[in-house]
């Protein structure tokens, strides 16, 4: 690394570190204010307080880096605007264009790590704070894993179950539709209990009934071969968002859940922004680099640089509803503010570099 990286990367960090903690500090204190009360009223000790804190800074973290990222360029850049550094630089034959690449390449970085970062505290975060705040502070139990009203397609057969408990490997009421390749019903067969296990359904006292010779048959044990896995019906309902799942259980749910014929827009948008989200540190480097080529004033930057972070995640967020509702590509939805603020910050980018 050139001495010239060396010191962008260690000013950088330096601001970097200052806002983050600055607006941790500050996201904390709002969130203590506004849920003080609750813990206090469900006798929450201190240790669960500080725990429910503790679990809660990952996902601050995750949540305002690329924001924070993005206004610590704006004051190093112009810090070093001020302090004539860019001035030297230009006279040393050293154009914009160098600090410039070595920002998107250092956020590209930084985005690999957030994404680890995320998958890694984030995503346990999540699960502890909610848990915390669901059982503790609300009083809310976890449900047992269970499932009521559920319909899913497993090859040949379309299946019905009434109720079914997970965590006991049991359910009831249970009814399966044979189906052939024309859409003809083979075969139904229904049986008021069965036993769950990885990749079977064992029925008990199951009867099997052709719809054409009208034959009936009663088997005392009868075993169903089925290829989605039950607990991915748990997840969906959990009180938990989709953002608290993993990458690699997101993937998992709509790969099963697609071939199951459920619905999968709210799961695909949630797995691809998962890396949409993180990206946004990227497009706000751009974002940052592009404005400060055309305003160099330290407080005008902050400001229009905050004015940006909000029209972002306002289109970020209206991707993200359209593409849980099915009215646009979830990928597309994910990705639509990292698309539209990218391509405006590469154009001036590049607008400015050509004169």
């Amino acid at each position: 690394m050139s001495i010239l990286n060396k010191y962008l990367l260690r000013q950088n960090l330096f601001y970097t570190a200052v806002l983050l903690f600055s607006g941790t500090m500050v996201y904390l204190i709002v969130d203590l204010v506004g849920r003080m009360n609750a813990m206090v009223e469900a006798g929450l000790g201190a240790l669960q307080v500080l725990e429910y804190f503790a679990f809660k800074l990952p996902l601050i973290v995750s949540q305002t880096l690329p924001a924070i990222f993005m206004l610590g360029i704006l004051i190093q850049l112009a810090v070093m605007h001020r302090s004539n550094e860019l001035v030297a630089m230009e006279s040393s034959a050293i154009s914009f264009r160098k600090p410039a690449v070595f920002f998107v390449g250092y956020a590209l970085v930084v985005f690999l790590l957030l994404v680890v970062f995320s998958e890694a505290l984030g995503v346990k975060g999540e699960q502890v704070t909610r848990r915390i705040w669901n059982e503790d502070v609300r009083d809310r139990q976890a449900a047992a894993q269970g499932l009521e009203d559920v319909w899913f397609k497993d090859r040949d057969y379309m299946i019905h179950i009434e109720r079914a408990c997970i965590e006991e490997g049991r359910g009831e009421e249970f009814t399966a539709y044979k189906r052939s390749d024309p859409g003809m019903i083979l075969e139904i067969i229904k049986a008021p209990w069965f036993d769950i296990h990885r990749d079977m359904l064992v029925l008990t006292e199951a009867t099997v009934f052709n719809p054409h010779s009208l034959e009936r048959q009663s088997e005392q044990e009868m075993e169903i071969e089925v290829n989605i896995d039950l607990r991915s019906f748990t997840l969906v309902d959990s009180d938990l968002p989709y953002q608290a799942w993993s990458i690699i259980t997101l993937a998992g749910l709509v790969t099963q859940l697609r071939e199951s014929g459920s619905n999968v827009e709210k799961i695909s948008t949630a797995l691809y922004s998962k890396i949409a989200y993180p990206f946004a540190l990227v497009i706000m480097t751009l974002l940052a680099l592009a404005l400060f080529t055309r305003i160099k004033n330290i407080y005008a930057l902050v400001t229009l640089g905050l004015v940006i972070v909000f029209f972002y995640y306002t289109v970020y967020v209206f991707g993200v509803g359209y593409a849980e509702k099915g009215l646009v590509s979830p990928f597309f939805g994910a990705w639509t503010a990292n698309l539209f603020f990218g391509f405006l910050g590469l154009l001036q980018i590049f607008w400015v570099d050509r004169r």
